[in-house]
């Protein structure tokens, strides 16, 4: 299975060493709003979970994202 970061790295097509605990939506360029909604559908897809609005929303960060789908039993690693 992908791993997070992993899964991160390819949808926003960069290097997955730029993906740290502290990075945040607006540190990485190309994590505009269409490659957020690319992420959360393969995240989505690749989990097999459902997100919901307020959780798509809120995953701005790695942070958030780390804690929203440990929440639904996905591990970060």
């Amino acid at each position: 299975m992908i791993t997070i970061p992993k899964l991160m790295a390819n949808v926003l097509r960069i290097r997955e060493d730029r993906i740290g605990e502290k990075t945040r939506m607006q540190d990485i360029a190309e994590w505009d709003s269409l490659k957020h909604m690319e992420l959360i559908v393969a995240i989505e897809q690749a989990y097999g979970i459902e997100l919901t609005g307020d959780e798509i929303a809120d995953m701005t960060s790695i942070s958030s994202i780390k804690q929203i789908v440990g929440q639904r039993g996905v591990s970060w690693t």
